[in-house]
């Protein structure tokens, strides 16, 4: 996968290109004569030539979804190079001229004839296309390491490793004192059982809160997520790893998320009118709205029913009223576009996922969270031609009432275990609720209710410091993330010097 640029000096032209699944980020800042580009944001700003100005824009990207979505960024004039695009810039007299090209698109489509007769075809080769992937991604000149956490897909890293390598696999998990967010025991079933060499990394609350001022050092853009990966790339690191794998894409490609399951619940509710809907809606939250799921609930029933809708919601840290309160010019923004009904919805949440999510919070932040260790991590489950097969395979075939990601247990035969799939997702998030009432909470007090910088962004303090309170008194009501996102957002602010 690459993000490249090559200039030809005898046409004066320069030409930038990024990977279709955008592993690697690019960034571009343009004027009537300047035109810089780079692997990072901050590289940018080094420069001294771009204006450390927050995006309005961008603001509310990241407040609706804990990250900046494409080709937006945090700041103003930054642009980044959308999955599979690529821009020639060419200087035309005194003037550039960018062209922006799409090439990537094919990897998505859906209606092209698929290479199988039917559904134990498919799995058959989909074995064969996630061996060849593994043992692609294996090939190093130094030791490669997986990043374990006890879930299936995971467990199918290790499992294909086994398959297509005659040495034991390294293992890598992050545990935790709060049992109830540690998977070591479901970790260190799956390392016995494929034989894996196993580490711990045993993570505190206290260690955290040592670590957090250098992984803000290494964010890029602010996230809500990516501590996660700083933590674990650190560590893989210390123990004298170069290259990890991780199981990333699985959840994207193999219908792992909730969004998957709410499109088709979605569907199968347009049926009826949509003023039904919003009338049963507006009733509900006038008797029962007192926490975000609650609210995120009636805003599925009362939308158009798109799978856009279903992946919009699923993914939203604040709604577009709650954004309009805390920047008040956001609500002259036009809402963003649904796609009507039309192909399979579970397909279609597939692609939303992976251009969004996946690819604006995952790929970017394991990128700079591990490069700031100097820590390769490779994600083999998001080969094009694993991903361009995957996404001819009908909907269906990827859900069904029994067992979370079917499509892909049935292509490794059996070797994931029973204990493995039937237990409840997890995904491996830190224990930030307990953390932020505890170690944390004297940090993001300070932060959240002093008011100077969240005004410079034009961000009203006095919703924030609600958010906040709010936390504090029902975490199970107002949900970790909405705090710990205006937080990062101000401390990323302030240690890159960016107001608007």
């Amino acid at each position: 996968m690459f993000a490249l640029g090559v200039w030809d000096e005898s046409a004066e032209t320069l030409t930038l290109a990024r990977d279709p699944l955008g592993i690697k980020p690019l960034y571009y800042y343009q004027t009537a004569d300047l035109f810089l580009f780079a692997s990072e944001l901050r590289a940018l700003l080094a420069t001294g030539l771009v204006p450390r100005r927050a995006s309005f824009e961008g603001l509310v990207s990241y407040l609706e979804y804990g990250s900046v979505q494409g080709p937006l960024t945090i700041v103003e004039g930054i642009r980044s190079v959308l999955p599979g695009h690529s821009l020639e810039v060419k200087i035309s007299g005194n003037q550039l001229q960018v062209m922006e090209t799409a090439f990537g698109d094919a990897l998505y489509r859906e209606d092209s004839t698929p290479a199988f007769r039917d559904r134990r075809e498919a799995v058959t080769l989909l074995h064969e296309k996630l061996k060849e992937s593994a043992e692609l991604h294996l090939v190093s000149d130094v030791p490669v390491g997986v990043f374990l956490s006890g879930g299936i897909d995971s467990a199918s890293l290790i499992a294909l490793m086994a398959q297509v390598s005659g040495r034991r696999p390294k293992a890598y998990s992050v545990i935790f004192e709060e049992r109830e967010f540690s998977e070591a025991d479901q970790a260190q079933y799956v390392a016995r059982k494929f034989e894996a060499d196993h580490h711990e990394i045993f993570l505190t609350d206290k260690a955290l809160f040592e670590l957090l001022p250098s992984a803000f050092q290494a964010m890029d853009q602010p996230t809500l997520d990516g501590i996660n990966t700083f933590v674990i790339s650190k560590t893989v690191r210390e123990a004298g790893i170069k290259v990890a794998m991780s199981g990333l894409g699985g959840d994207e490609l193999f219908a792992g998320y909730p969004s998957f399951r709410r499109a088709r619940q979605l569907k199968r509710l347009s049926i009826f009118p949509r003023p039904a809907r919003q009338a049963v809606s507006n009733g509900g939250r006038s008797l029962w709205n007192r926490s975000v799921g609650t609210r995120k609930f009636w805003d599925m029933l009362e939308s158009d029913g798109s799978p856009r809708a279903a992946y919009d919601i699923s993914r939203r840290v604040f709604s577009r009223q709650e954004t309009a309160a805390m920047l008040p010019a956001a609500m002259h923004l036009a809402p963003a576009a649904h796609h009507p009904n039309g192909g399979d919805p579970v397909n279609a949440i597939s692609r939303y996922e992976m251009q969004g999510y996946m690819t604006n919070t995952l790929l970017r932040d394991t990128d700079f969270m591990s490069m700031a260790h100097s820590l390769e991590v490779r994600v083999p489950f998001l080969d094009p031609e694993i991903v361009r097969f995957v996404m001819r395979v009908p909907g269906d075939w990827k859900l069904d009432g029994s067992r979370p990601k079917p499509l892909l247990l049935d292509a490794l035969n059996g070797a994931i275990p029973e204990r493995v799939w039937k237990r409840r997702k997890m995904g491996f998030t830190l224990p930030f609720e307990r953390w932020m009432q505890s170690t944390l909470k004297p940090d993001l007090e300070r932060a959240l209710t002093s008011h100077s910088l969240f005004r410079a962004l034009g961000l009203r303090s006095e919703f924030i410091g609600a958010v906040w309170n709010s936390f504090t008194h029902n975490p199970r009501a107002e949900r970790w993330a909405r705090p710990w996102a205006l937080f990062v957002l101000k401390k990323w602010c302030e240690l890159n010097r960016v107001e608007i």
